[in-house]
């Protein structure tokens, strides 16, 4: 724009070259004025086709246009859509100070349809290496730093939009914006307003500065086809008639409190629209003032099914917003909502929330240890946990973990325990502490989680991982395996020892396997606890630890048993082997015994056979074994006697180095006359005797 206040110290306006008098073959035309047009033909440049207006109401906070009245008035009474801009000098006063002295002199706004947002016009320093009233005006840059002029328009414009609810337009020129700003980002929310003059009729703006990816006005020219400077609006007439009025529209329904599992959130809802794009989901800028006046702000896309909002105004269904926002502290919340359109955004309310709960649990997962007796072995969890929305009553900690075989389990613990040392640090009371004692049935890597449980929600306090050694395996040995006999009974002992080294008092248990001669394979439970005085002297251990498995067989052949020391100790890797042992089992040999005499005794009117002698199973020679008398009669009939050989023979005992009663006398009656045979036989009783034996006959007459 480059039309300077005449009114400092007599400085005149500097006349730009001529650019033609051509137009651009797009959007809408218009034109911006100073005081150096103070009789503008506004009905002439209406009929030469513009359609908006832009005319100078201040500059720096010392100069006012005394033709801006006229010429605010004068473009609307012919029908234009008019506004107001200001010239800037940055180091003469703050941003702030020249936004409150534009708009209280013709640069606010409202949304009648008519009026044009307001615009800063920074550019060029007009009174570069000139002093005026003994202030020297600086360099093009007005000596200010990059920096120095990107906060300086911020605060112009922050100030701008907090008084009139727009942000101004920017009119610059790419050259002086890279040269004196360095270009930044952050300033796509303004509208630009783009100086860039050709040496002959284009529709070509040039390059633009770094912060848009469009301009919403070109002025193309300064000496013509209209009155001051000549502008296109880059867009139809309905666009701008739209970036006259409000640039958005929306509405901030409801604030609540919502909360997860883990945290405590403030959840807004409401819809948003940019009016000059309604086909297209904008963003809605959310601010948040916390219990400490701290002021965050936020931006979510509005692109929520909302149709509602469509069927009411035609927006399409797709601009509903409903965001979470995180908070970390009870107390009173300030929620703040704007529609952000491309030509401004329009404040939507505020909403307070009282919030409280909000804080999650707190705690520590102080240790993992483990705690082994003979009998268990448990992993040992220790630390604290305070709810901070119920500090003064206990809670739980939840404990997942993780075994060897990557089966997790989860545990509740009571955070109910002493701990003065948590009271005296955080103040929310002594009883929070834990001291937990889980199970374990194997040895291996544990990785333990642990949580403070919440009214509300849970707190993760860290993970820990503890190896877990297995106990020594049991110890033992495997004596002898021989082969007891009994009448009618055979049996497979097996001696030795065993004992736990975690649990030398345990009397633990034995199995023995036994593989027969037809292949099955049977096992026998036993429990080592026989006195075993040489092994407790030796290994210096109490207890009974011996162990005599008696396992019944039925058929010989050869039978292998194998014997196995089992762990009664938590987290053993196994059960010992205490090896294998065959034996051979065969019949046993026949009975023996003698005949010694048979006779005809007679007595008390009954005559009978009478025999003596006596008979025993070697294999079973401690016990009284059957004896069969069979006798042949005079006619020749032959008749068979059962009697036990269970008479003292002391004699026998000597001579053959056995116990037991293995003596017989035995009476058979009789009646016929003639010459008896007496026959006796000793009857095998042991389980795989090779058979009975004959014990001798004799001739007896009646």
């Amino acid at each position: 724009m480059g039309q300077l206040s005449p009114l400092v110290n007599g400085l005149t306006r500097t006349n730009v070259t001529t650019q033609g008098t051509w137009t651009p073959s797009f959007g809408v035309q218009g034109l911006d004025v100073s005081y150096y047009q103070p009789n503008v033909n506004w009905q002439q440049q209406w009929d030469m086709g513009a359609r908006f207006a832009y005319v100078k109401a201040s500059e720096g906070d010392y100069y006012t246009n005394p033709s801006f009245g006229a010429q605010y008035q004068g473009s609307r009474s012919v029908g234009m859509i008019r506004g107001a801009y200001h010239f800037a000098i940055p180091n003469w006063s703050a941003g702030s100070e020249q936004a409150s002295f534009f708009v209280q002199n013709g640069g606010g706004w409202s949304a009648d349809g008519s009026t044009l947002p307001p615009v800063l016009d920074i550019e060029f320093n007009p009174y570069a290496g000139k002093t005026i009233n003994g202030v020297y005006m600086g360099n093009t840059c007005y000596d200010m730093s990059a920096a120095q002029l990107t906060a300086w328009v911020h605060d112009f414009g922050n100030t701008v939009r907090a008084l009139t609810g727009r942000l101004p337009m920017i009119y610059t020129n790419t050259s002086w914006w890279k040269q004196c700003t360095g270009d930044p980002a952050g300033f796509g929310d303004y509208p630009l307003w783009i100086a860039a003059y050709p040496g002959a009729p284009s529709n070509d703006a040039g390059s633009i500065p770094a912060s848009w990816g469009a301009y919403s006005v070109w002025q193309y020219s300064s000496t013509g086809p209209f009155a001051g400077d000549s502008n296109v609006w880059n867009g139809d007439y309905s666009s701008l008639q739209k970036f006259a009025s409000d640039p958005a529209k929306g509405s901030f329904d409801s604030l609540s409190l919502v909360r997860d599992t883990t945290s405590a959130y403030l959840n807004v809802t409401g819809w948003s629209v940019d009016l000059s794009k309604p086909w297209v989901s904008t963003a809605v800028a959310i601010t948040v003032t916390d219990p400490g006046n701290q002021t965050t702000g936020y931006s979510f896309l509005a692109n929520g099914y909302r149709p509602d909002v469509d069927s009411v105004y035609g927006y399409g269904p797709a601009h509903g917003f409903g965001s979470n926002i995180q908070i970390t502290s009870s107390g009173t919340y300030k929620v703040c909502a704007a529609a952000v359109g491309t030509n401004g955004n329009v404040d939507l309310g505020c909403k307070t929330l009282q919030a409280s709960g909000v804080e999650p649990p707190v705690g520590s997962f102080d240790g993992l240890g483990q705690v082994r007796t003979p009998t268990s072995v448990s992993l040992r969890l220790t630390g604290w946990a305070v709810d901070r929305a119920n500090a003064q009553s206990a809670t739980f900690a939840d404990a997942y973990v993780t075994d060897p075989d990557g089966q997790t389990t989860g545990y509740r613990m009571s955070a109910a325990a002493a701990r003065p040392d948590v009271g005296t640090a955080t103040g929310y009371g002594s009883n929070h502490g834990f001291d937990t004692l889980i199970g374990l049935n194997k040895a291996g890597t544990y990785h333990a989680c642990v949580y403070a449980i919440g009214q509300y929600y849970n707190t993760s306090m860290g993970c820990k991982d503890i190896a877990v050694g297995a106990n020594p395996e049991p110890k033992g040995y495997y004596d002898s395996l021989r082969i007891v006999q009994a009448p009618g009974a055979a049996n497979l002992v097996a001696t030795g020892w065993a004992f736990d080294p975690t649990n030398t008092g345990a009397n633990i248990p034995v199995h023995v396997y036994v593989q027969s001669p037809d292949g099955t394979n049977v096992g026998t439970a036993f429990t080592a606890n026989q006195p075993r005085p040489d092994l407790n002297s030796i290994l210096g251990i109490a207890g009974d630890h011996g162990f005599s498995a008696s396992l019944g067989i039925k058929s010989t052949g050869t039978y292998t048993a194998c014997a196995y020391a089992l762990s009664v100790a938590p987290l053993a890797p196994g059960n010992t082997p205490l090896g294998c042992r065959t034996i051979q089992v065969t019949n046993t040999p026949p009975t023996s015994g003698y005949l010694d005499s048979a006779s005809v005794l007679s007595a008390a009117g009954q005559t009978s056979i009478k025999t003596t002698g006596w008979t025993y199973d070697p294999a079973v020679s401690g016990s009284s074994n059957p004896v069969h008398v069979y006798i042949t009669y005079p006619d020749g009939t032959r008749q068979g006697y059962a009697f036990t050989a269970n008479l003292p023979r002391a004699d026998v005992n000597s001579a053959v180095g056995i116990s037991g009663n293995h003596g017989y006398s035995t009476q058979v009656p009789i009646t016929q006359r003639g010459k008896y045979t007496v026959c006796t036989y000793g009857i095998g009783i042991a389980q795989f005797s090779s058979g009975n034996s004959s014990l001798g006959c004799q001739l007896v007459t009646y």
